[in-house]
């Protein structure tokens, strides 16, 4: 399959569109993503779990303008998130339903995240990014990222909800892809509220946790570790993921962070890590691996938004393997996840006597 006919993204089109046409369905996307971004955001898709609704009377519900609303609804239907039934009510989809603020497998906070404000915005910037190497966050804004998500508590709210969003769903997974109860401490490095240890725990009564993390995020921590039941199993440890690492674990676990990092800071976490472990314990590193090829794989675009966002990057199963080489580690296998999260199962290289 070539990346043309496989990639899903943008507007859908026939296979027999001309090149311009099938080029515009790509850099159009914004007419899907934010329509779709709006109906997040007032709430459609909680409405219309209890059944479908006309137009008028979501309008009337949400205090909004009818017409508008309609358009909006129908663009989206057009690419299956909702659908129009032919009494001119709408009704959910499969996707529309993971628009729900309960939903079992949410993606509002990232519909936002992605479409509005500061993350939409540097994307305007990437031109500078490919020019100088700046991230394209920093031109837009000022500042980097992470800064900024320290001075938007509202905005820092939103994106640490996003990240918990697809935390949960890869924390479920795991569990019959590698049995983590064989291990008797589990230490989470930058493991932000919790949900991917706390789930595990959940599984693995007889396991102890270890999260390692910002003392303003331990405190999310706590709450969400209390919900999972497992609080009392957990110690908390506040810190930097370059230095503050506990040597009391058997395995340790690093989720999605390293991909925010260049290689000399990613490579400091993981020499810490290493060191703390010492020669016996495991690394699991859930992170997206890039594939070669011309095909469509989501992490040669959650690249650019590494890219545009700050000096981190998506690495191929190779760089990856070189950069656990130079912490000291030996990568034994790569466990498919959903996607795009895969699981780098490493162990460390014991010196030679």
């Amino acid at each position: 399959m070539t990346a043309e006919a496989s990639a899903p993204i943008g507007l859908p089109r026939g296979p027999y569109d001309p090149p311009h046409v099938r080029i515009l369905s790509l850099v159009a996307a914004k007419w899907v993503s934010q329509p779709i971004s709006a109906l997040a955001e007032l709430g459609v898709a909680d409405i219309l779990a209890e059944g479908p609704r006309s137009p008028e009377e979501l309008a009337e519900t949400l205090g909004v303008h009818a017409t508008s609303l309609s358009r909006c609804l129908r663009a989206a239907a057009s690419v299956g998130v909702f659908t129009e039934h032919e009494d001119g009510r709408y009704g959910l989809t499969p996707m529309a339903d993971c628009l729900r603020r309960d939903a079992a497998e949410p993606i509002r906070s990232w519909a936002l995240m992605l479409t509005k404000g500061p993350m939409w915005d540097s994307f305007g910037r990437l031109t500078e990014t490919v020019r100088t190497g700046r991230p394209a966050f920093e031109v837009a804004h000022g500042i980097p990222l992470f800064e900024h998500l320290d001075r938007n508590p509202e905005f820092k709210s939103l994106y640490e909800t996003a990240m918990g969003e697809l935390t949960s769903e890869v924390a479920r997974e795991l569990v019959p892809l590698i049995d983590f109860g064989s291990y008797e401490t589990l230490v989470d490095v930058g493991g932000g509220d919790g949900v991917l240890l706390g789930t595990l725990l959940r599984h693995y009564p007889k396991t102890k946790g270890v999260l390692v993390e910002r003392p303003a995020v331990l405190e999310l921590a706590r709450e969400r570790l209390a919900e999972l039941d497992v609080a009392d199993r957990v110690r908390l440890v506040p810190g930097d993921a370059a230095h503050d690492i506990p040597d009391d674990g058997d395995a340790y676990l690093i989720k999605n962070m390293l991909h925010c990092l260049d290689d000399d800071t990613a490579l400091a976490v993981l020499r810490a890590v290493r060191e703390a472990g010492g020669d016996d314990a495991h690394l699991f590193v859930i992170e997206t691996v890039v594939p070669p090829g011309n095909d469509f794989h989501w992490a040669k675009l959650i690249d650019i938004e590494m890219l545009a966002d700050n000096d981190g990057r998506e690495r191929t199963e190779g760089e990856w393997r070189e950069l656990l080489s130079r912490a000291g580690f030996d990568l034994e296998r790569v466990v498919a996840a959903t996607p795009p999260q895969s699981v780098l199962v490493a162990h460390p290289v014991k010196p030679r006597t």
